[in-house]
């Protein structure tokens, strides 16, 4: 499970995607969120997964505000809890992303109370911050990344803030 989190976040930070469409998705995804400009949408396979991926550019290629959902095999849910599938994924960014001073705190998301962690870790310029969030068996991974003023300003607080899950 982890190694499917670092594998989506490494591909989507090294790889460039193709496609354009609105500022506001999804429909099909079960969510909503509020890029800043138009992200661009892509998909790809990983770790047996297919990736949904959506990413507006910040800056031209100095970060970016990303959302990520993939739908998890129901025989990869069966041993491990919610709980336990969430918290690879601080694991992941630290093994397999070398993500230093990463911290992944339990979250409710939502009115429906889902379970999710906020995420947040640094590896040399390069700061993440956002949440995954597991809606039966979709995964969601929310972040922003680039430099640390980025990360943490206000732009980066309104397309965290705008995340919604829309079942």
């Amino acid at each position: 499970m982890r190694t499917i989190l670092a594998v989506t976040v490494l591909a989507v930070c090294a790889a460039g995607l193709t496609g354009q469409d609105d500022k506001k998705y999804e429909k099909e995804g079960k969510f909503t969120a509020k890029f800043p400009s138009a992200p661009i949408q892509d998909t790809k396979s990983a770790g047996g997964l297919t990736l949904h991926i959506f990413l507006a550019d910040y800056e031209k290629g100095k970060g970016g505000f990303l959302v990520i959902y993939s739908d998890l095999p129901a025989d990869k849910l069966k041993a491990p809890t919610p709980d336990q599938v969430l918290d690879s994924g601080k694991k992941a960014l630290e093994d397999d992303f070398k993500l230093k001073n990463v911290k992944a705190e339990p979250t409710a998301v939502g009115p429906k109370k889902y379970p999710g962690r906020t995420i947040s870790g640094d590896r040399e310029e390069l700061n993440l911050r956002g949440q995954i969030v597991l809606v039966g068996n979709r995964l969601y991974q929310v972040y922003v990344f680039g430099p640390k003023d980025f990360v943490t300003g206000k732009e980066a607080d309104d397309f965290l803030a705008s995340f919604k899950i829309t079942d």
